[in-house]
């Protein structure tokens, strides 16, 4: 859609402006802000920030000075401006620091680095002695115990019936238990 075309539906119907307008550039818009929040925000956040830059684009559309200008350049500038603006808030309200701020001090996230790496090699071992009951008890114990899914959608997987997956679920379980304290782990 050109900038002419626009505003000729905009003076027309503004509602049929905004739909059209929303329609052309919101996989545009979607794909800046998701690129941008991906790694901090949900999906929740990124769904609020592109209705964010569309009521922006909406408000501030008819007061541009440049009537000339490229329609596409503004709908990507106010999409990059307002996640930047999400990205930071976010990033502070997560206690991360982004690494493309140029900000070189120290982590503010109050996590103590020790802890999260004796956690990080629990999990290792763990995810380690699941591995180490073979199939298909690895992926009952995963399945059921991480992904939260229950013996009727497991055994659809690996191919058992739901009883048979309670009862391999159960032996597995036991099996992991005793791993579990001959490797002094606990969890």
């Amino acid at each position: 859609m050109k900038h002419s075309e626009y505003q000729e539906l905009l003076k027309k119907d503004k509602d049929k402006a905004q739909k059209a307008l929303f329609g052309e550039y919101l996989n545009y818009v979607y794909t800046i802000v998701f690129n941008r929040l991906r790694s901090c925000g949900s999906r929740e956040d990124t769904d609020e920030c592109v209705s964010d830059v569309f009521t922006d684009i909406f408000a501030s559309y008819e007061y541009r000075p440049d009537p000339d200008s490229d329609l596409k350049g503004f709908v990507g500038t106010v999409a990059l401006r307002k996640s930047a603006a999400y990205y930071h808030r976010l990033c502070k309200k997560a206690g991360t620091v982004s690494l493309d701020d140029g900000n070189t001090g120290e982590v503010p996230s109050g996590e103590d680095i020790s802890e999260a790496a004796e956690t990080k090699e629990r999990r290792r071992r763990l995810l380690s002695l699941i591995d180490s009951l073979g199939e298909p008890d690895s992926t009952i114990i995963i399945q059921k115990y991480y992904y939260g899914r229950s013996s009727r959608e497991i055994s659809e997987e690996v191919s058992l019936s739901p009883a048979m997956v309670r009862v391999r679920s159960s032996r597995a379980l036991k099996k992991l238990r005793k791993m579990l304290s001959d490797n002094d782990i606990s969890v």
